[in-house]
């Protein structure tokens, strides 16, 4: 075993239980940082990359989540993430994790010319998708994600584009 794996490995053993008559925070805000890959394909356009970012987030009596974050991605030129998005997690040290996020991309991207798309697309590549992320885990103030798995719908009038997410790693710490 790695020093890591052991040392997330007595993270979890050694934390304490939460009590019963601990009640979380009305509000619990956090500023974390994330790693990984986002990919819109159209017909008409292909936009994303891999990369990645800071975002807030702020926890509602412990279950509740709202989020924001901007992430700079390249590979298919230099593009900017937005997500804003609303979930809920599961209470305790193991909190997975689902939400509904908005997701917005600018900047360079590859546009395909075809009979119905005889112009490129203007504006941003839009999506709307659910994220889920079923290894995350909270020690104390710290938060730790791994392999969350997006998927989402946009629309390039006309047609339907596809939206993928994946986050490699996201790591928060409560402000």
């Amino acid at each position: 075993m790695t020093p890591t794996t052991l040392l997330l490995l007595s993270a979890l053993a050694t934390s304490p239980e939460p009590t019963e008559e601990a009640v979380p925070p009305r509000h619990q805000f956090a500023v974390y940082a994330r790693s990984g890959a986002t990919l819109y394909l159209s017909p008409a356009r292909t936009h994303g990359g891999v990369g990645g970012g800071i975002g807030l987030r702020d926890t509602v009596d412990g279950r509740w989540l709202l989020q924001v974050d901007a992430n700079g991605l390249t590979g298919l030129g230099s593009a900017l993430e937005v997500r804003v998005g609303a979930g809920v997690q599961r209470q305790g040290w193991w909190t997975p994790a689902a939400w509904v996020s908005l997701t917005g991309l600018f900047g360079d991207r590859l546009d395909f010319l075809t009979p119905e798309h005889p112009l490129p697309v203007a504006g941003p590549s839009l999506g709307l998708g659910l994220t889920l992320a079923p290894a995350r885990f909270s020690l104390g103030r710290a938060q730790v994600s791994l392999l969350e798995l997006g998927v989402g719908v946009g629309t390039d009038r006309p047609g339907l584009g596809l939206l993928y997410g994946l986050t490699l790693l996201e790591v928060g710490v409560a402000l």
